[in-house]
């Protein structure tokens, strides 16, 4: 996936799409992808998630990172996949997986919304297995200016999570520095962000950051015991951005039909992000 981020980099495309750009759909599709029990025990140990309830939750949207690589590159996707921020993030567990089975995979993008304080974009990945979807999930991007990002940016409002006084699980995460290196290897992201402080300190950023991504999937693994069995909803907002090497406390706590998760600083000031699971 180097490559690919090369052209991100090195490509003419805007951080911001002109006014009066016209999104033209993208649909790309694989109709066979097999999945690695090697590559999901990789996922599994970097992300603290187990294997006794089958795949991670979150695990099939690694699996895809190399055909959303793809989309972002493609002609008709309107901006620097760099100047993007991972905003908000919707997973529906729809089925059981079939680890030795193959899976059709398809990517699709025709979302452009113009707000307050930048564009969104929206990208969905479907997985079918024997003919019916067994897992989907809608990302949303966010573009918010004409130059690469800057730590402390204006961002989007996003609300903090109240935590109750009761029934909540804490745990401790010691975050080390080459997390941004072992999930780049595993979800081939290799945005230079994630990857060390001196390629993210290029885009603005004192150290390296986490992976949104990793970060949805380590408190997934956390809160791995409350969650709901069977078919279930995702959702996650992301915030102020979790640096490496660095620590953060990862809440869950029971609400009706599934359970509320956090993640913030140790101090649990400042939240990093918000994400409610819901049984469907």
């Amino acid at each position: 996936m180097v490559p690919a981020y090369a052209k991100v980099v090195f490509g003419k495309k805007p951080y911001i799409a002109p006014e009066g750009t016209r999104i033209q759909p993208i649909e790309l599709c694989v109709e066979r992808v097999r999945l690695s029990r090697a590559h999901l025990r990789r996922y599994a140990e970097i992300c603290a998630a187990p294997l006794d309830r089958g795949i991670p939750p979150a695990y099939l949207h690694v699996v895809a990172m190399p055909l959303h690589m793809q989309l972002f590159v493609a002609k008709d996707f309107p901006v620097k996949v760099l100047g993007l921020i991972h905003l908000r993030n919707t997973i529906r567990v729809l089925d059981d997986v079939d680890v030795d089975s193959p899976l059709r995979l398809a990517v699709y993008f025709d979302t452009m919304r113009v707000t307050d304080f930048g564009q969104e974009y929206d990208f969905t990945t479907r997985y079918e297995q024997h003919n019916r979807v067994v897992w989907e999930e809608v990302s949303t991007m966010f573009a918010r200016g004409t130059s690469a990002p800057k730590e402390g940016t204006k961002r989007p409002s996003i609300e903090r999570s109240a935590h109750p006084d009761n029934g909540v699980t804490v745990e401790t995460l010691n975050i080390e520095a080459r997390t941004g290196w072992r999930y780049a290897c595993v979800s081939g992201d290799f945005n230079p962000i994630h990857l060390t402080a001196k390629t993210a300190n290029m885009f603005g950023f004192k150290q390296a950051v986490a992976h949104g991504m990793w970060s949805l999937g380590r408190c997934l693994g956390a809160a791995a015991p409350h969650l709901p069995r069977g078919p279930m909803q995702i959702d996650t907002q992301f915030k102020l951005p979790v640096y490496l090497p660095s620590q953060a406390l990862a809440r869950t706590w029971p609400v009706e039909n599934g359970v509320d998760i956090s993640m913030s600083t140790v101090r649990g000031d400042r939240l990093h992000l918000a994400m409610q699971v819901r049984a469907i």
